[in-house]
């Protein structure tokens, strides 16, 4: 039930981006409904659950510039036309989903993903565990060497 919103929200995100830049080519606007919802899912299932919890915001974007850029190409090939201006229309649009992406990563991270999980793989960086403590270890002998 806490991917409902996130979900729709998404949707939205897309279809704004999907239907002002695809309309241009006047295909039936069922088509590009069924494009966005599609994607949409696929994009929210693999970049969303899988990628940004495992790798974080940055490698996330990364991945979703290719990933929304097949999906929407793919579905735009084989629905509406098998043209190069598909392609060009579905970089644009990947390009301006990717930009919204980083700002929905960060909406993700902080209302739906549960980082307390222990199944989780931890991230690469950012954690602090190459830290080391040894200030106060230092204070203490010095003093013990101080009283001697």
């Amino acid at each position: 039930m806490k991917h409902v919103v996130p979900l729709a929200l998404k949707f939205v995100l897309w279809s704004t981006v999907l239907f002002s830049i695809f309309t241009i080519f006047n295909p039936p606007l069922l088509l590009i409904f069924f494009i966005v919802l599609a994607t949409t899912v696929v994009s929210y299932v693999l970049g969303d659950l899988f990628v940004l919890p495992s790798f974080g915001n940055f490698f996330a974007v990364i991945a979703d510039l290719p990933l929304a850029f097949a999906a929407i190409w793919l579905c735009s090939y084989a629905l509406i036309e098998p043209t190069i201006n598909m392609a060009y229309a579905s970089f644009f649009a990947a390009l301006a989903i990717a930009a919204i992406e980083a700002f929905f990563h960060v909406f993700m991270e902080k209302r739906v993903l549960d980082e307390t999980d222990e199944h989780k793989t931890p991230r690469w960086f950012g954690q602090g565990r190459w830290a080391t403590e040894f200030a106060e270890e230092y204070e203490e002998r010095k003093e013990s060497d101080d009283r001697s």
